[in-house]
């Protein structure tokens, strides 16, 4: 019996195909690892200041880490009518664009009661990706 190898053309072509292969494995899957998603650092300051007409606010400074963050909302257990201001008084701060590594001051402002602990939740996108922070707090 004759024994005959692979052809040189066709052993070249399928290592060529091989690494090839290999190289798009890297770039989409090993790759996006490597980059960190991202997040939203919070930083709150402790208590809450009287905004008017029965309003408190909560001074919140986020700081994007990672990427640029989108804010697209805040929920507040059992407050409702809660909403993101950039000052005690100011204009909305929903959908508004952190910058990577950026950061802004913004303002929660609902009718919280003094000295009740809220569980309070920020929510945040990121290209496709949706970011939520939650954090306890008391005014």
């Amino acid at each position: 019996m004759k024994k005959r190898a692979v052809s040189p053309v066709i052993a070249t072509v399928l290592l060529i195909a091989l690494v090839t292969a290999a190289a798009a494995i890297v770039f989409l899957v090993v790759i996006p690892m490597l980059n960190p998603a991202p997040t939203a650092l919070l930083t709150v300051t402790p208590n809450s200041t009287d905004a008017g007409s029965g309003n408190r606010a909560i001074q919140v400074d986020v700081k994007a880490l990672n990427g640029a963050l989108n804010i697209t909302g805040v929920d507040v257990t059992g407050v409702t009518g809660v909403t993101l201001l950039d000052s005690p008084t100011g204009s909305s701060v929903i959908y508004s664009i952190i910058t990577q590594d950026g950061s802004m001051t913004i303002y929660i402002v609902g009718a919280f009661s003094v000295a009740t602990e809220y569980s309070i939740t920020i929510s945040f996108e990121s290209g496709v990706s949706s970011i939520a922070q939650s954090f306890t707090h008391t005014a």
